[in-house]
């Protein structure tokens, strides 16, 4: 696939593969295309050249909640939560746009992934009382909650402390 801004080629011919249970991280200096290449993934950005596929799914030139709707969620470098909602409700917001929402079983599944990311014991702290730290978690677990067969993120340890690492890996 391929990216242009202008006369600035941010990504050229990028081509890879990813096979169900592996992980693959991308790598580059800052500035090298590797957000413009989740945006391109994501449908946040279409594509100049190329196709993207998704479990044999061509998918570019989707929506972007459509890709979510498909299977694939992501992360943000700069996070923005809802910050006048809490923990849980920032989270119940992923059950909310996949139609997901299950009463008990959806409170369950978004304290397992609260707890996945070390943040239940915050879970109605609201999102703009939390450090950076505890917001990069919260963007975690919002990707998480969508279910995704393929989660993209994107810097997540941008900005942290070896000590607000631990509890995400």
């Amino acid at each position: 696939m391929c990216k242009n801004f202008g006369g600035l080629m941010a990504l050229r011919n990028v081509s890879f593969k990813v096979d169900e249970g592996e992980l693959l991280g991308v790598i580059g200096p800052n500035g090298a295309g590797k957000t413009t290449l989740f945006n391109v993934i994501t449908g946040y950005l279409k594509p100049d050249g190329g196709s993207i596929f998704f479990c044999g799914e061509k998918i570019d030139g989707c929506e972007p909640y459509e890709i979510a709707k498909k299977g694939i969620a992501r992360t943000f470098q700069l996070v923005k939560p809802f910050k006048g909602m809490n923990v849980i409700e920032n989270v119940l917001v992923a059950y909310y746009a996949t139609g997901r929402v299950k009463g008990k079983k959806t409170a369950q599944a978004v304290e397992k992934h609260l707890r996945e990311v070390d943040l239940i014991q915050k879970k109605y702290k609201l999102a703009s009382e939390l450090p950076h730290g505890d917001l990069k978690r919260l963007e975690i677990a919002r990707a998480l909650a969508l279910n995704p067969k393929l989660l993209l993120l994107d810097e997540p340890f941008s900005g942290l402390t070896v000590e607000e690492i631990r509890p995400i890996l």
